[in-house]
């Protein structure tokens, strides 16, 4: 495992956006699908507004992105 300190959640959030649009940008350049697991909550706010600026920057793409939303129904009640 691998372990990433940063000072703050903006950091945070710059850091692993920065990864994951390499990552994407290195699938494309190789003509791979690139397969992310999206979570739901607050915590990955900051990584998705930066994904939403990549894009309107022109910067990324999701042309070859497949995404799924993940979020957690164990033990929920049926009522909730």
């Amino acid at each position: 495992m691998r372990i990433i300190i940063q000072k703050n959640y903006d950091e945070m959030s710059d850091w692993v956006s920065r990864y994951i649009k390499e990552k994407i940008k290195e699938s494309q350049r190789n003509n791979e699908n690139y397969v992310l697991g999206l979570p739901t909550g607050s915590t990955p706010l900051g990584v998705y507004k930066n994904f939403v600026r990549y894009y309107n920057n022109k910067e990324l793409t999701f042309k070859n992105v497949t995404t799924f939303n993940m979020d957690e129904y164990v033990n929920l009640p049926k009522t909730h």
